[in-house]
């Protein structure tokens, strides 16, 4: 049998009894459950929270954080649901009840006030503030603070139908309005007061919390950022207060330009300073070869005390103005007064040149004819370098002062540099800190106000009072519960089918016992009107016949008659009524028949050419080798006239079985029922007896498949089928052209 979508329905028919009976059964069930079920009013709040599109501070960024819109939206929700919103939201509407003076059909009705008062203990009733809901509700507050095992605590945390936090939550339905900022709150209730007042609440209650934990988080980051802000500020503060000190302490105004100018005018005095030098060597090597030249009575009159004296003073001047020239002053005043200083040595210094050329001048105007003109010229020169080499001289001595001062001005700075950049680098780090914390602090209280104003959750629609209650689901619950019934019966039918164990159909009963299958013969029920049992039977015995007497040409013609023996591991597997139509239906086709059994049972065939032997079933089966050793009464004469030999033996698994004999069988054939399981028993039994028998291998006769498993045998069942059943078989098994003729 194919496992088709017809299996199925063939399947499925076959318990229809179960299909049809178990859905009704429950639908009459729920039915018979819910009719005293009570009424359920529902009322709707609907809030817009401006998430996505409400108005912020940053103006400047309108781009729409999907993902940050729905994980808003996901807090918001579950804030509503959250066990402490809940809690408050049972308090609130027990302290509203309690705090009525009577039952108000606009906060509660009668009928659950008057249980409500008969159940609240008398300890909570003195907690109770007449017409102040806030006063009760803190004063239950306080109660249910204390411990874990009194009355308020119990209420909100079991299952109080009305109070209870998880009672509370499974009637809260949320649902946000697509593609908008709104969101739809509504609450179901026995009570339409109840269900209008507990909606209130919880509005009132969410609002507030949202609203209070946005700002409380921004709070809080306002607060740090200002905190470390302060720090910061007075870091930076320390490192520029010691910058400062450091600075008054070396008289530092501005150290890099300062080191800038000392860089450059060091440069320039090195400059000079090889210059005065190089005069200053010329001026003596030139002097020092005037000298040379002069006579020594010459150099007697140039060494006199006059000149001596004069070429002292005029180094002096010259040292002096060297000095003036080198002054670093550069304020104004200082500047005026140095042009002053130098003016009047410049004047000095030429009246000492002056007067040191006279003296010269008389010395030889007094000492020399005319004929001394050489030397008088080489006195002039020699004055002249002689004054070029006293300022020389005098300018040198100036800078080599000037060089110490600038040697000992870079030790002092050279230190100085690395502590100032030390002192930069710390007030650096301070100063990006504090910038750094200053622009996190601008956006935190950004943020602080965006959340401020996007936290304003609005009511706009109010919870209304509810006069209508819900239509019932009572006919949904019945439907429900018919659906449930089919579909579980039906899931078991399959499940079953799957893992029944028993063979079933020839293709099963191949992989489980290994053998083939050679016939099969159906189960026999009269109860079916419109299926030809008769004719089904007849073509399963024509079938096993069939294969019987093909099996007789493939003998020689002298080699009479064919033994086939027929076995079966287990009792009542149907042998006999195998023989008994198998033989019925041999004799029909005028052939002779010799039927051995050990059953007793009269099979009820009046035919001439039909014969039966029976023998006991005894351990001296084992012993026999041929057909003619069952004949103990020697009734059989002679056993060729026979065209075939139907062998029956018992049940080889609580019998014994000719062993010998079996090896000699023309043909063995197992007859098994389908309506079993093949178990280890089974494969062990028939594991010895093809190990004990050399003769062929045996086949299989499949005894009480099912009446559609023929139809891999018969091809379609002969049955009356209305030509819409006929139209539907084809539709079922996709045959929509299939014909009955050529034509």
């Amino acid at each position: 049998m194919k496992f088709n979508l017809l299996f199925f329905i063939r399947l499925l028919l076959r318990h229809i009894g179960l299909l049809v009976g178990v859905p009704i059964l429950l639908g009459v069930m729920v039915f018979l459950l819910t009719q005293n079920q009570p009424k359920v009013f529902s009322s709707k709040a609907r809030v817009y929270t401006g998430i996505s599109s409400g108005s912020g501070i940053d103006l400047e960024n309108t781009k729409i954080d999907y993902r940050g819109t729905g994980i808003a939206y996901g807090n918001l929700l579950n804030l509503i649901k959250s066990r402490s919103t809940l809690e408050i939201v049972g308090l609130k509407l027990f302290a509203q009840h309690m705090a009525l003076d009577s039952a108000d059909n606009r906060v509660i009705s009668v009928k659950n006030y008057e249980e409500l008062v008969e159940t609240v203990p008398d300890e909570v009733k003195a907690l109770v503030v007449k017409g102040n809901p806030t006063a009760t509700y803190d004063n239950f507050v306080e109660l249910k603070n204390s411990d874990n095992q009194n009355y308020i605590y119990e209420l909100v945390n079991l299952d109080h139908p009305i109070y209870s936090i998880e009672k509370i939550s499974g009637k809260i339905g949320l649902n946000r309005v697509p593609s908008s900022d709104f969101i739809d709150i509504a609450y179901e209730s026995e009570d339409p007061a109840i269900c209008q007042n507990a909606l209130l609440i919880l509005c009132d209650v969410f609002v507030r919390l949202n609203t209070e934990m946005g700002v409380n988080q921004s709070d809080v980051v306002v607060k740090y950022f200002e905190g470390q802000l302060g720090e910061s500020t007075e870091h930076l503060r320390d490192a520029e207060d010691d910058l400062l000190q450091f600075n008054k302490k070396h008289n530092i105004i501005n150290y890099y330009e300062q080191t800038k100018h000392i860089a450059g005018e060091k440069e320039e005095f090195e400059i000079k300073f090889f210059q005065v030098q190089r005069e200053f060597s010329g001026a003596k090597a030139v002097l020092e070869v005037l000298e040379s030249k002069l006579q020594t009575h010459d150099k007697k009159r140039i060494a006199s005390q006059k000149i001596i004296d004069l070429r002292k003073e005029l180094s002096t001047k010259n040292f002096d103005l060297a000095m003036l020239r080198m002054n670093l002053e550069r304020d104004s005043t200082s500047m005026k007064k140095n042009a002053i200083s130098i003016l009047e040595a410049e004047k000095n210094i030429k009246e000492i040149e002056n007067q040191l050329n006279a003296q010269v001048d008389t010395i030889y105007n007094t000492d020399y004819d005319t004929k001394g003109v050489a030397s008088s010229s080489i006195l002039s020169d020699w004055l002249q370098k002689t004054i070029e080499y006293e300022d020389a001289k005098a300018q040198l001595k100036v800078m080599e002062k000037k060089k110490l001062e600038f040697e000992k001005l870079y030790q002092v700075f050279s230190p100085l540099g690395a502590t100032m950049k030390r002192l930069e680098r710390k007030i650096d780090i301070a100063e990006r800190e504090y910038l750094s914390l200053l622009h996190s602090l601008g956006l935190a209280k950004l943020r602080q106000q965006n959340v401020q104003l996007k936290s304003n959750i609005k009511l706009t629609e109010a919870p209304f009072f509810p006069i209508n209650p819900k239509p019932s689901k009572r006919i949904l619950l019945v439907i429900v519960a018919a659906l449930a019934g089919f579909i579980v019966v039906t899931l078991t039918i399959l499940i079953l089918e799957f893992l029944d164990g028993n063979l079933n159909t020839a293709k099963r009963a191949e992989e489980k016992i290994g053998l083939e299958v050679s016939s099969i013969f159906p189960v026999i029920k009269n109860n079916d009107k419109n299926i030809d049992y008769e004719y089904i039977k007849n073509k399963a015995v024509t079938a096993i016949s069939r294969n019987i007497i093909l099996n007789q040409f493939k003998k020689n013609e002298d080699e009479k008659p064919v033994v086939n023996m027929l076995f079966s591991t287990q009792e009542d597997e149907g042998k006999t009524f195998i023989c008994q139509n198998l033989i019925a239906n041999l004799c029909e086709l005028d052939y002779s028949i010799l039927h051995v059994t050990y059953d007793t049972t009269d099979l009820v065939i009046d035919h001439p050419k039909y014969s039966k032997v029976t023998y006991p079933i005894s351990d001296r089966l084992f012993r026999i080798s041929s057909i003619g050793e069952f004949d103990v009464e020697n009734t059989i004469p002679d056993y060729n006239i026979f065209d075939f030999v139907i062998l029956e033996i018992p049940s080889i698994i609580k019998n014994p079985f000719p062993v010998k004999l079996a090896s000699t069988m023309d043909y063995t054939f197992l007859v098994t029922r389908a309506n079993r399981a093949w178990t280890e028993s089974d494969k062990n039994a028939l594991r010895l007896f093809n190990e004990a028998t050399t003769g062929p291998e045996p086949t299989i006769i499949l005894n009480g498949v099912k009446v559609l498993e023929m139809e891999t045998v018969i091809g379609e069942l002969p049955k009356k089928r209305s030509i819409i059943r006929r139209w539907v078989k084809q539709l079922v098994q996709f045959r929509f052209f299939t014909k009955k003729s050529v034509a």
